[in-house]
Protein backbone atom coordinates (compact mmCIF):
# COMPACT_ATOMS: atom_id res chain seq x y z
CA UNK A 1 0.00 0.00 0.00
CA UNK A 2 0.99 3.52 -0.98
CA UNK A 3 1.78 6.28 1.72
CA UNK A 4 -0.77 8.92 2.28
CA UNK A 5 0.18 12.63 2.50
CA UNK A 6 -1.23 13.96 5.38
CA UNK A 7 0.77 17.18 5.13
CA UNK A 8 3.24 18.70 2.69
CA UNK A 9 6.04 21.32 3.15
CA UNK A 10 8.73 22.80 0.82
CA UNK A 11 10.94 19.79 1.41
CA UNK A 12 9.49 17.68 4.64
CA UNK A 13 5.96 15.69 4.11
CA UNK A 14 3.82 13.81 7.06
CA UNK A 15 3.33 10.87 5.67
CA UNK A 16 0.77 7.64 7.29
CA UNK A 17 2.93 4.61 6.10
CA UNK A 18 1.96 1.20 6.23
CA UNK A 19 4.66 -1.80 7.35
CA UNK A 20 4.47 -5.23 8.03
CA UNK A 21 6.57 -5.16 10.87
CA UNK A 22 8.94 -8.75 11.76
CA UNK A 23 5.65 -10.44 13.62
CA UNK A 24 4.25 -10.38 10.00
CA UNK A 25 1.68 -8.08 11.88
CA UNK A 26 0.14 -4.62 9.19
CA UNK A 27 0.89 -1.28 11.12
CA UNK A 28 -0.18 2.26 9.73
CA UNK A 29 1.95 4.86 11.24
CA UNK A 30 3.12 8.44 10.97
CA UNK A 31 6.37 8.84 9.29
CA UNK A 32 8.18 12.68 8.73
CA UNK A 33 9.73 12.16 5.08
CA UNK A 34 13.20 13.96 4.77
CA UNK A 35 15.14 14.08 1.27
CA UNK A 36 18.28 13.79 3.57
CA UNK A 37 20.85 16.06 4.49
CA UNK A 38 24.87 16.16 4.82
CA UNK A 39 27.04 16.68 7.61
CA UNK A 40 30.54 18.11 6.72
CA UNK A 41 33.37 18.32 9.43
CA UNK A 42 36.30 20.49 7.76
CA UNK A 43 40.27 19.89 9.71
CA UNK A 44 42.89 22.68 8.76
CA UNK A 45 46.08 21.29 7.60
CA UNK A 46 47.12 22.14 11.62
CA UNK A 47 44.66 19.37 12.80
CA UNK A 48 41.89 22.26 13.76
CA UNK A 49 38.40 21.75 13.59
CA UNK A 50 36.11 24.08 12.07
CA UNK A 51 32.39 24.56 13.46
CA UNK A 52 29.79 26.79 13.67
CA UNK A 53 27.88 28.96 16.42
CA UNK A 54 24.59 28.31 14.55
CA UNK A 55 21.15 30.37 15.67
CA UNK A 56 18.27 27.74 15.58
CA UNK A 57 14.85 29.27 15.81
CA UNK A 58 13.10 25.65 16.34
CA UNK A 59 14.73 25.60 20.29
CA UNK A 60 15.70 29.44 19.69
CA UNK A 61 19.17 29.29 20.85
CA UNK A 62 22.72 29.53 19.59
CA UNK A 63 24.38 25.98 19.37
CA UNK A 64 27.56 24.32 18.04
CA UNK A 65 27.51 21.96 15.50
CA UNK A 66 29.01 21.26 12.10
CA UNK A 67 28.46 22.66 8.92
CA UNK A 68 25.22 20.59 7.36
CA UNK A 69 22.37 21.11 4.98
CA UNK A 70 19.39 19.36 3.72
CA UNK A 71 19.90 18.19 0.31
CA UNK A 72 18.21 19.32 -2.84
CA UNK A 73 16.48 17.09 -5.37
CA UNK A 74 18.29 14.43 -6.89
CA UNK A 75 21.61 16.18 -5.62
CA UNK A 76 24.49 13.92 -4.80
CA UNK A 77 25.64 13.65 -1.09
CA UNK A 78 28.90 15.05 -1.79
CA UNK A 79 27.19 17.97 -3.95
CA UNK A 80 25.33 18.94 -1.10
CA UNK A 81 28.63 18.82 1.18
CA UNK A 82 30.41 20.70 -1.04
CA UNK A 83 27.84 23.29 -1.54
CA UNK A 84 27.19 23.63 2.15
CA UNK A 85 30.80 23.89 3.50
CA UNK A 86 31.16 26.99 1.10
CA UNK A 87 27.93 28.42 1.61
CA UNK A 88 27.92 28.28 5.87
CA UNK A 89 31.99 28.29 5.89
CA UNK A 90 32.99 30.61 3.38
CA UNK A 91 35.64 27.56 2.71
CA UNK A 92 36.11 24.86 -0.44
CA UNK A 93 38.13 21.42 0.38
CA UNK A 94 40.01 19.55 -2.56
CA UNK A 95 40.18 16.52 -0.45
CA UNK A 96 37.02 14.80 0.77
CA UNK A 97 36.65 11.78 3.28
CA UNK A 98 33.37 9.89 3.12
CA UNK A 99 32.69 8.86 6.84
CA UNK A 100 29.43 6.92 6.14
CA UNK A 101 26.15 7.25 7.26
CA UNK A 102 23.25 8.34 10.16
CA UNK A 103 19.74 7.90 10.76
CA UNK A 104 19.30 10.29 13.40
CA UNK A 105 15.65 10.18 14.40
CA UNK A 106 14.16 7.05 13.43
CA UNK A 107 11.65 6.84 15.72
CA UNK A 108 9.50 9.28 13.44
CA UNK A 109 11.76 10.53 10.56
CA UNK A 110 13.33 8.50 7.56
CA UNK A 111 15.98 10.98 7.07
CA UNK A 112 19.57 9.98 6.04
CA UNK A 113 22.66 12.09 7.12
CA UNK A 114 25.86 11.51 4.83
CA UNK A 115 29.33 11.84 6.40
CA UNK A 116 32.49 13.85 5.23
CA UNK A 117 35.56 14.92 6.62
CA UNK A 118 36.63 17.84 4.29
CA UNK A 119 40.51 18.62 3.91
CA UNK A 120 42.64 21.06 1.90
CA UNK A 121 40.62 24.05 2.43
CA UNK A 122 40.47 27.54 1.15
CA UNK A 123 38.83 30.41 1.65
CA UNK A 124 36.12 31.73 -0.04
CA UNK A 125 33.13 33.73 1.00
CA UNK A 126 30.29 32.41 2.76
CA UNK A 127 26.79 32.82 1.24
CA UNK A 128 24.21 32.51 4.16
CA UNK A 129 20.26 32.07 3.26
CA UNK A 130 18.54 34.88 4.49
CA UNK A 131 17.41 33.22 7.56
CA UNK A 132 20.70 32.06 9.04
CA UNK A 133 22.99 33.04 11.59
CA UNK A 134 25.56 31.56 11.88
CA UNK A 135 29.80 32.35 12.78
CA UNK A 136 32.39 29.88 11.95
CA UNK A 137 34.06 28.36 15.17
CA UNK A 138 37.83 26.86 14.96
CA UNK A 139 38.66 25.07 18.01
CA UNK A 140 41.66 22.61 18.38
CA UNK A 141 41.08 18.66 19.36
CA UNK A 142 41.53 19.84 23.06
CA UNK A 143 38.79 22.58 22.79
CA UNK A 144 36.97 20.62 21.15
CA UNK A 145 37.09 17.24 23.23
CA UNK A 146 36.09 20.25 26.01
CA UNK A 147 33.35 21.45 24.31
CA UNK A 148 31.92 17.57 24.23
CA UNK A 149 32.67 16.59 27.79
CA UNK A 150 30.91 19.68 29.37
CA UNK A 151 28.04 20.00 27.24
CA UNK A 152 28.36 22.89 25.55
CA UNK A 153 28.37 20.72 22.47
CA UNK A 154 24.38 19.53 22.32
CA UNK A 155 23.79 18.84 18.70
CA UNK A 156 23.43 14.83 17.54
CA UNK A 157 25.25 15.28 14.44
CA UNK A 158 27.72 16.77 15.51
CA UNK A 159 28.58 14.59 18.35
CA UNK A 160 28.35 11.64 15.67
CA UNK A 161 30.51 12.92 13.12
CA UNK A 162 33.31 14.18 16.20
CA UNK A 163 32.98 10.43 17.06
CA UNK A 164 33.34 8.78 13.51
CA UNK A 165 35.94 11.03 13.03
CA UNK A 166 37.76 10.36 16.41
CA UNK A 167 37.21 6.18 15.92
CA UNK A 168 38.57 6.48 12.47
CA UNK A 169 41.64 8.12 13.24
CA UNK A 170 41.02 11.26 11.41
CA UNK A 171 41.08 13.98 14.41
CA UNK A 172 44.82 14.05 15.86
CA UNK A 173 45.45 13.46 19.67
CA UNK A 174 42.86 13.69 21.46
CA UNK A 175 42.25 11.92 24.86
CA UNK A 176 40.02 9.50 24.58
CA UNK A 177 40.08 9.02 28.29
CA UNK A 178 36.52 11.07 28.65
CA UNK A 179 34.84 8.32 26.56
CA UNK A 180 35.97 5.66 29.50
CA UNK A 181 33.98 7.36 32.27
Amino acid sequence: MNDTIRYQWQKLSLVEAHTYTPDGQYHAHHVVRHPGAVVVLPLSDAGNILLLKQFRPAINQWIIEAPAGTLEAKEPPRDAAKRELEEETGYVATRWHPLGIAHPVPGFCDEVQYFYIAQALTSTETQLDDDEFIEPYWVSPPQLQALIANGQITDTKTCAIILRALCNGLIPTMDVECLKK
